[in-house]
């Protein structure tokens, strides 16, 4: 909460190289945290992107996950930016989009641009002792062609199936996939290639959770339980 009320002032200036410095300080700082080691089981959350990452959106599942002793896992943020560069190549080479020399070149620049900060972020969180790094949008877009083609965009689209299968080969096997009720590409992409996904990869355990002001906050709570007792129990077994 400190430094995200911090970075505001240097966003507003679009201070970039302040940003960066003010990164150095929060890794120093966080280092500084005393903590003990022990193994927590991960749980990752996927979905919509208002829903995954704002605690509200998801009635704060995060929160009592983090409660009941389990690691919560939240992809990137950035990948749901930096897909893009992944859609427009995927539509010009199925002919769903005109394929354009001078959008390909901006497209060119605008991406090495990117990469060039995020690069930057990179050597610097580097220092974090709990640090993972920022995975390539296409080495990211790689992981979902197995499960569906890369033409399905509406919504998060092939993102929710890529952030799984990533997930699934970072050894985390329980997944929360989070979304408004209603929301049909999500939930339609999202439960659509539950089958696929468990077909490559025996061992994930899925879970999907619609919300929206209806939802039962234990009906939720108690579907998270069942999911935090067998990974518990699965690993006391092992």
């Amino acid at each position: 909460e400190k430094y995200l009320t911090l970075v505001k002032d240097f966003i507003v200036k679009k201070d970039i190289s302040g940003i960066f410095k003010l990164l150095k300080h929060a890794v120093g700082e966080f280092n500084k945290i005393e903590f003990k080691e022990k193994e927590f089981p991960q749980i990752g959350i996927v979905g919509e992107i208002y829903v995954k990452f704002n605690s509200f959106g998801h009635g704060y599942i995060s929160d009592w996950l983090v409660k009941q002793g389990v690691e919560v896992i939240f992809p990137p943020l950035l990948e749901f930016f930096t897909q893009e560069f992944v859609n427009i190549q995927v539509n010009q080479n199925e002919g769903l989009k005109d394929k354009s020399l001078k959008l390909n070149t901006i497209l060119f620049f605008f991406e090495k641009y990117v990469d060039r900060y995020i690069s930057k972020a990179n050597r610097i969180i580097k220092k974090f002792r709990f640090y993972k790094p920022f995975h390539n949008i296409h080495h990211v877009a790689e992981n979902a062609k197995d499960i569906l083609s890369l033409v399905n965009q509406f919504g998060e689209g092939w993102l929710i199936p890529a952030e799984i299968s990533t997930f699934a080969k970072e050894k985390i096997n329980n997944i929360v996939s989070v979304q408004p009720f209603g929301c049909i590409a999500n939930q339609i992409i999202s439960k659509g290639v539950e089958k696929r996904i468990k077909d490559l990869y025996p061992n994930m355990n899925l879970l999907f959770l619609d919300f929206d002001d209806g939802a039962s906050e234990v009906n939720v709570h108690n579907r998270l339980h069942f999911m935090v007792t067998n990974m518990k129990s699965s690993k006391n077994q092992v």
